[in-house]
């Protein structure tokens, strides 16, 4: 009587954990890109010259304090009405994405022409000094119009798409914490 006690208290610990496991999943979710717009891969030139805000994360006290520095790649793409209509955590650590996944989603931009997404990576910098900032560069993935992105990226290696914010471009502001 004891054991299959046991094996059905075990059963049952298993299963709940499980549960819990799928419905906390560890990056945040990523919003689908709902009306199958077709996506093209632009030049970070480009949409810099389309942004009309623009947004730094706010360092958390907590990475400071562990003195965790790096970068947080995101790609994302932009819509013809100038939202962030989905995007896609690519690296960083896991105490520097929350917030610069906030900062991407408050960017906005100006309507461009046509019915495609723009999709382009931005790069946030987290310094040990505690300032942050932001670049673009070409997105990895190939888009429906035969640009192949970047097939043989490496990360971690030099990547000669960065285009840093041009003084044309709005100064960032700081994110508004989510």
């Amino acid at each position: 009587m004891r054991t299959p006690c046991l094996l059905l208290l075990a059963l049952t610990a298993f299963v709940a954990v499980s549960a819990l496991a799928q419905t906390s999943p560890a990056t945040p979710t990523i919003p689908p890109q709902v009306d199958g717009r077709r996506i093209q891969n632009v030049q970070p030139d480009a949409v810099w010259a389309r942004v009309d805000k623009c947004f730094l994360p706010d360092y958390p006290q907590s990475a400071l304090d562990a003195k965790v520095t790096g970068s947080v790649s995101i790609g994302l793409c932009v819509s013809p009405q100038g939202e962030v209509t989905n995007y896609t955590l690519l690296s960083g650590h896991p105490m520097l994405a929350p917030p610069a996944l906030a900062a991407i989603e408050q960017w906005k931009f100006q309507p461009a022409a046509g019915a495609v997404c723009s999709r382009v990576r931005a790069l946030f910098s987290f310094r040990r000094d505690g300032t942050t900032s932001v670049a673009l560069a070409h997105a990895i993935l190939p888009d429906h119009y035969g640009d192949p992105g970047l097939p043989n990226f490496q990360r971690g290696g030099e990547d000669p798409t960065i285009v840093p914010r041009p003084e044309s471009a709005p100064e960032c502001e700081t994110a508004i914490p989510r």
